[in-house]
């Protein structure tokens, strides 16, 4: 015959699944703010360059606050989505924007896409999603 003390408690059991709960829960944070910190938000897309610019390729996504720095006679094309601006700018020092670049001792010329309506345009808050689940309670077994 078993006593009693050589069974697991209920209270023993229930603790240890909700501790088991709050450790996934836990990782599962984790593994989103890293994959969020590693991904920063993708604003320009480059179309096309003039010479070889060094770390930027066609058809690569800059993020904001990336620096690019351009000879005078280096030119590059980019398109940012959330505001439906294309730039070309020749040479200078290109600091990435969210909906536009800011250009130090160059030439930038901007224009809106020729199909680009209210619909195209995004909303800055809402570019991540996130999904999750709420565990109230030990599971019944």
């Amino acid at each position: 015959m078993a006593s009693k003390f050589t069974q697991p408690s209920r209270f023993l059991t229930r603790a240890a699944c909700q501790v088991q709960i709050a450790a996934v829960i836990l990782c599962g944070a984790v593994a989103f703010t890293s994959v969020a910190a590693a991904d920063p938000l993708k604003a320009a897309l480059v179309e096309s360059t003039s010479g070889n610019i060094s770390g930027v390729a066609v058809m690569d996504y800059l993020h904001s606050g990336q620096v690019i720095q351009l000879h005078p006679y280096q030119t590059i094309v980019l398109s940012y989505e959330i505001s439906c601006v294309r730039e070309t700018i020749t040479g200078g020092m290109v600091t990435v924007g969210i909906d536009r670049s800011q250009v130090v001792a160059g030439q930038v010329s901007r224009s809106e896409y020729a199909r680009c309506d209210e619909s195209n345009k995004t909303v800055l808050t809402s570019t991540r999603s996130a999904a999750g689940r709420i565990f109230r309670g030990a599971p019944t077994r």
